[in-house]
């Protein structure tokens, strides 16, 4: 089985480096990796086999420009015609052998949390109303932060989008493992409707609405399966750095359960380059 990571990072690279070493085996993977622009290239993985950078660009948390990255590395990869594309952040780490995901994959399917709707976490307001990308928005101390946030609160008083350009809305999370049938399938329609993207562009966190909507609105016979990502939202800010705490969890238990049902999670987020403990009891007792 032929697999391509596709990795987001920005940062913690001494982190990234653990992870690529993991998931580099004799099935030979290939990375695609894209490092956002603001951020310094990493220096520590010349001796990565089968990895590739793509173009950068500046991605802000929450707009178009983490998605615009992504569909990036999905066209370079596509190219190759894997089996199967596997998205991750550069803070996710495997807590099971690789043979786990093998076995996964083997099974078929589209490994990507899908749901119909806005939900309570998931809102209309994040498609309804225009939302800039080119600022940090978590940077609330910010003069340029500030001053796009009002300018956004105020838009929505004259500027609603009311005419979707979909038939039904979907929603789920970033990270996903996706067939080449289900990425090219994606790629074409981003290519083919112009209308669609220039709708997503305008939204926020379009990387958890506009590839679900693809799939969910596809007149094709698609088997969803939950994603292979799990992550801790109980703390604040969201999410939790995965402690020891987790790995009991995940000694004693296989399956979780989300928002979009039970799922059996190969990956867990977030590390970073601190994570050298946990890192160390996960390939001792978990892989």
């Amino acid at each position: 089985m032929k697999i391509a990571y596709l990795i987001t990072a920005f940062g913690n690279y001494h982190h990234l480096r653990r992870l690529l070493k993991a998931l580099s085996d004799e099935t030979k993977p290939s990375f695609y990796l894209h490092i956002d622009k603001k951020s310094p290239l990493p220096e520590n993985l010349n001796d990565i086999e089968n990895l590739f950078f793509i173009k950068r660009r500046k991605v802000w948390w929450g707009g178009w420009s983490h998605l615009d990255a992504i569909l990036s590395l999905m066209k370079e990869a596509s190219k190759s015609s894997f089996d199967y594309y596997v998205l991750l952040s550069g803070a996710d780490y495997p807590i099971r052998p690789n043979s786990f995901l093998y076995k996964k994959l083997q099974e078929g399917g589209e490994y990507i949390n899908i749901i119909e709707g806005f939900q309570s976490h998931k809102p209309e307001k994040r498609i309804k109303y225009y939302y800039f990308d080119c600022f940090d928005r978590r940077d609330l101390y910010s003069y340029k932060t500030k001053l796009f946030l009002t300018l956004e609160n105020s838009m929505r008083k004259v500027f609603i989008k009311k005419k979707y350009p979909f038939d039904k809305i979907y929603h789920g999370s970033t990270w996903w493992a996706l067939s080449h049938f289900s990425v090219q399938y994606i790629l074409k329609v981003i290519e083919s409707n112009s209308l669609l993207i220039r709708f997503f562009k305008t939204s926020w966190c379009p990387e958890e609405s506009l590839i679900p909507t693809i799939l969910g609105n596809a007149p094709l016979n698609l088997k969803f399966k939950n994603n292979l990502t799990y992550t801790d939202w109980n703390c604040y800010p969201p999410p939790a750095i995965i402690n020891k705490n987790h790995l009991d969890l995940f000694s004693k238990e296989h399956s979780f359960t989300s928002v979009y049902g039970n799922y059996h999670p190969f990956f867990a987020r977030k590390f970073n380059d601190d994570s050298n403990e946990v890192i160390r009891e996960i390939d001792l007792k978990l892989r």
